[in-house]
């Protein structure tokens, strides 16, 4: 055996100390009601988590077992016999090298056993693998839907058709930004998946636009009876008038699709913005106790009324609880993958506090009042906006489109409505109360954007 054998083990007993530990805490939290008048867990879960840290104690005392006659196996200098040694050889223990693929992992992980525990290793490892992935169906933020949804018609039929290309672009190290995007937003389809359905989004519209252009190639749209009618114009300049729907289509599609992930991280960026002062003044008050930086984020957790930043913080327990990283770790890569500065911000903050040994209960109750302010200026902003979007208001959907009907009733009552512009008075009125419908609801829908959700 080889040095590279002695490595294994080590790591792979590094990752057990890191479940171990994590279920540690868990069944502590269980076992010192931390947090009274709530049902924790059940005795089955508490039980899964007692076998789970036994069998992980036994794989980690098997792993170390194996490590003096690995260490024999690459000394530096070969012992000198004696000639008692010779007489009277100790019997080695004989060693195999165990390779398995764990459950949800693409790679394989090796190490190092003797042969006298290997069946018990082995059993060890499949309890605790088979406990570990009950106590992730239970403590995990990903859901079986959201598993099911990722193999979708729409993105399998996308990647029957243009995978080979989404792949090649890829390779090439395009689209870089559209896959921080979609990790931003914790989307279900990986950036391979998603590039596959815009192109075959644009492939779609690129077929809907030539059947668009061939009807009005022949018949035309009008709001008056009949609606469509027959072209009479020559084809020459009816083609030249219509042959950009056949380019215009598509792309606007692929572009739209393209920014989507992009549009929905900075919506959900600002969602979390508006919630981050009251979550930063939870964690300030209970940071308070000095209790254990990793409980903070738990207790949050509990609180079902801050739905976006707890989205984050589920990724962030994920990596610690199942990933084997440390908070430090775990806190900055949350952070990179964050929509939101301003929680970037707060994460960083918290490693840096953590790292220096600086009191975290001052970083955030400092942070939290610069988060209040930004909250307090952001509602004056809003408040402002509104007397100014009321002016707009009255004075284009109500008084614009009154003053407007008036005059072209006015004008239509002469006839030159109908000369000008070939419409009555009827139909310019009704296509007037039609604008209006549609400002008023456009207006409505822009205002429910701005409006702050707290």
């Amino acid at each position: 055996m080889t040095y590279e054998s002695l490595k294994e083990n080590v790591k792979r007993m590094q990752e057990i100390i890191g479940e171990s530990s994590e279920f540690t805490n868990q069944l502590n939290l269980i076992n010192n009601s931390e947090f009274p008048g709530e049902s924790m867990v059940s005795d089955k879960e508490k039980k899964l988590l007692e076998e789970t840290i036994v069998a992980l104690t036994n794989q980690f005392t098997i792993l170390n077992n194996s490590i003096p006659s690995l260490l024999e196996g690459i000394s530096f200098y070969k012992k000198l016999e004696s000639s008692e040694t010779k007489q009277t050889p100790e019997p080695k223990q004989k060693l195999l090298q165990v390779s398995y693929k764990p459950p949800q992992k693409d790679t394989k992980i090796s190490f190092t056993i003797t042969d006298a525990e290997k069946k018990e290793f082995l059993e060890n490892l499949s309890k605790s693998n088979l406990s570990i992935s009950k106590l992730k169906k239970k403590y995990s933020s990903v859901k079986e839907e959201e598993f099911l949804s990722r193999a979708n018609p729409y993105a399998k039929m996308s990647n029957r058709f243009f995978k080979k290309i989404s792949n090649n672009l890829i390779a090439k190290g395009y689209f870089e930004k559209l896959n921080k995007s979609l990790r931003k937003i914790n989307s279900n389809f990986v950036l391979g998946t998603y590039l596959s359905m815009i192109l075959f989004t644009t492939f779609l519209s690129f077929l809907a636009s030539i059947l668009i252009f061939i009807f009005l190639l022949f018949f035309k749209v009008s709001l008056t009876i009949p609606f469509v009618s027959i072209v009479e114009e020559p084809f020459i300049f009816r083609f030249i008038k219509t042959f950009w729907i056949i380019f215009v289509v598509p792309i606007a599609m692929g572009i739209l699709v393209y920014l989507y992930p992009t549009s929905e991280a900075k919506n959900l960026g600002t969602k979390i913005d508006r919630e981050l002062p009251f979550v930063t003044i939870h964690m300030a008050a209970i940071a308070t106790s000095g209790i254990e930086p990793t409980n903070i984020f738990k207790i949050i957790l509990r609180n079902e009324e801050y739905k976006y930043s707890n989205a984050q913080i589920k990724k962030l327990m994920n990596l610690i609880n199942f990933h084997g990283e440390d908070l430090v770790t775990a806190l900055k890569k949350v952070s990179a993958a964050s929509p939101s500065s301003k929680l970037r911000e707060l994460l960083d903050g918290m490693a840096t506090a953590i790292t220096s040994g600086g009191s975290l209960y001052q970083f955030l109750d400092k942070h939290a009042e610069s988060l209040l302010f930004d909250y307090r200026l952001e509602r004056e902003r809003y408040t402002k906006a509104s007397e100014t979007f009321m002016d707009i208001y009255i004075s284009v959907v109500i008084a614009a489109p009154m003053i407007l009907l008036i005059l072209f009733v006015i004008i239509g009552s002469t006839g030159m409505l109908i000369n000008f512009l070939g419409l009555s008075t009827g139909t310019l009125s009704i296509l007037i109360i039609l604008i209006i419908v549609l400002l008023n609801i456009g207006f409505l829908a822009f205002l429910r954007m701005q409006q702050p959700e707290l």
